[in-house]
Parts: structure tokens; C-alpha cells; sequence
């Protein structure tokens, strides 16, 4: 009896030990799965939080370009100096900015972000610049987010106004109530005939772009094409200067460029071409004439062939 007593004690401790077993191992499982979900779920955190402050930095980039872009146009107005490297200069300034909104955010947000303006360029829109950059951010020193990413930044947001060098670069005249008024200063750089039109001649001198894209719509009625010589508007051309060539008062330009009426104030048959890049630009034989477009019986432009025919008139 003993020894059967015995016996059961020892299959009861094996079977306890193995009970014992099995519920350390459901514990350690049980331990494994909920730090599992612990760091899933704090990874998924970090992540999301890495996502939604990168996001958040890069929709600072398009307004810190349109407000580095209004003030250093608005200083080189004032200044009446022009740039030696404008694309330089401009990446500089946003990159300057960039630096300080940096801190802000590691302020903010706890995450440490890098944001490195990798090239600034025009695009094929001209009322457009090309910036590309590279965002990395990271937090806890251990999650990393990294983006490089190419951008289109308007030059025409009304917030952020930027404003048009050529004309005070090469005359001098400062621009009062957001146009430019010659004087005589167009008229005595003018080297065709009939330069006397251009006396108290004006330009617009915040570059906004012309609502109506078809331009040779421009002449199928007089409403259309004295809404935009009224408002000063700036259209796309080949001929033209790009931002970047205006603010280095270049004569040529490579890229896509903008060109906007320049209105006479006289009537005459035939007279230099009333767009911005042929008469503001002196160099031999760029100036030359074009015929007189009646607008109405107090306005009048001077335009070549090509001209004519992109607008319409």
C-alpha cells in the first residue's frame, strides 16, 4: 500500500510540474504577444507622428519660397542693384529660413529635421520656379523618415506679390502705386523713331498672370484685351525674361520667359513695339517698330506681326 501510495504522490507532482509548465509557458507567450503590441504599437506611433510633422514641414517649403521671392524682389527694386546669381542668392535666403523653421518644429514636435534645398530653377511655366529638396526627420534618434521631392511654387500668389525688376533696372524709375510711370526715362532710351509716344509711358510692376490662357482671344472684342492692359497682365513668351534673368537685368534668357504691355500715350502711325523686352532691352537692333493697334479712342499699342497674330489683333 505504501509503495502505491507512494506512486501516486509522484504521478500527482508530475502532473502538477507539468501544469506548472504549461501555465509558465501560456505566461511567457502571453508576455512575448503584449510586448509585441507594445512596441507595434509604439512604432506605429512614431511613424505616424514622423509622417505627420514631414508633411507639415513641406507645406511650409511652397510659402517661405513665395515670401523669399516677394522680398528679395521688392528689396531689388528699392536697392535698384541687380543680383549676380539670383537662383543663388534665392536658394540661400529659403535655405536661411528653412535652417530657423527647423528649430521651430524641433521645438514644437520633439523630431530633429533636416531639410536641404537641393536646386532652384525656372520651370517650363514662367509664372513658375522648380525647387527641389531632400526632408529627413527623426525621432527618438531611431525612426527616420527621408523625402526628396521636386516642386512647382507660384510667383502669383496675391499674398505673397512678386514684384518686377527689369523695368527699375534699366531706367531707374521707382514704381508708385504698384505700376511704373516713365517719364521721359523710356523715351530717351528708345533709339527707334518715333520714341516721343512712350513720354509718360506705364507698366505694371507686379508680374500676374493673364486669366485668358487663349491669347489670341485677346482680340475678338475690346473688353477682353483692355481687361488686360488695364490690370497690367503678364503672358507667357520665348522672347521674354524669366523672374531670374529680370532680378540680373539680363537682355536675353534662355528659358521660357513673361512679357507684358508697356502703353504709350501718344498716337502715331508706326512706333517701337509696346512689349516689355523689346523695349527695355538697348541692345543693337533689338528695339523695332511695330503699327499702331487702335484699342479705343484713348488707347492705342504698337505691335510687330508675331505679336499681333499671338493676340489676335
Amino acid at each position: 500500500m505504501k509503495i502505491l501510495e507512494d506512486n501516486n504522490g509522484y504521478i500527482t507532482s508530475m502532473i502538477l510540474l507539468m501544469l506548472l509548465l504549461i501555465i509558465i509557458l501560456l505566461l511567457i507567450i502571453t508576455i512575448d504577444e503584449q510586448s509585441y503590441y507594445i512596441n507595434n504599437t509604439a512604432e506605429t506611433i512614431e511613424s505616424n507622428k514622423l509622417t505627420s510633422v514631414t508633411n507639415d514641414f513641406q507645406e511650409e517649403i511652397p510659402q517661405i519660397t513665395k515670401l523669399t521671392l516677394s522680398d528679395i524682389t521688392r528689396q531689388t527694386v528699392k536697392d535698384d542693384k541687380p543680383l549676380t546669381n539670383s537662383r543663388t542668392t534665392i536658394k540661400n535666403k529659403i535655405q536661411e529660413e528653412i535652417d530657423n523653421k527647423e528649430i521651430d518644429y524641433k521645438k514644437k514636435t520633439g523630431c530633429n529635421i533636416n531639410c536641404e534645398i537641393n536646386n532652384l530653377n525656372p520651370s517650363e511655366n514662367p509664372f513658375q520656379i522648380e525647387i527641389e529638396y531632400t526632408i529627413k526627420t527623426t525621432y527618438n534618434n531611431k525612426s527616420t523618415v527621408k523625402i526628396t521631392k521636386q516642386e512647382h511654387v507660384p510667383l502669383t500668389d496675391s499674398q505673397y506679390p512678386v514684384y518686377d525688376p527689369l523695368p527699375t533696372l534699366k531706367t531707374g524709375i521707382k514704381p508708385t502705386n504698384n505700376n511704373i510711370h516713365y517719364g521721359k526715362q523710356l523715351q530717351e532710351i528708345t533709339n527707334t523713331n518715333n520714341s516721343q509716344i512712350y513720354d509718360n509711358a506705364t507698366q505694371g510692376y507686379i508680374i500676374r498672370e493673364c486669366p485668358y490662357q487663349e491669347y489670341e482671344k485677346h482680340g475678338h472684342n475690346n473688353t477682353t484685351i483692355m481687361d488686360c492692359i488695364t490690370n497690367h497682365y503678364y503672358h507667357k513668351s520665348h522672347d521674354g525674361l524669366c523672374i531670374f534673368c529680370r532680378l540680373e537685368n539680363k537682355t536675353t534668357c534662355k528659358d521660357m520667359g513673361l512679357e507684358t504691355f508697356i502703353l504709350p500715350t501718344k498716337n502715331v502711325t508706326s512706333a517701337p513695339v509696346s512689349v516689355d523686352h523689346v523695349l527695355l532691352n538697348t541692345t543693337q537692333n533689338s528695339q523695332y517698330p511695330g503699327n499702331r493697334i487702335v484699342i479705343n479712342n484713348t488707347t492705342v499699342i504698337y505691335l510687330d506681326d508675331g505679336h499681333k497674330t499671338k493676340y489676335g489683333l
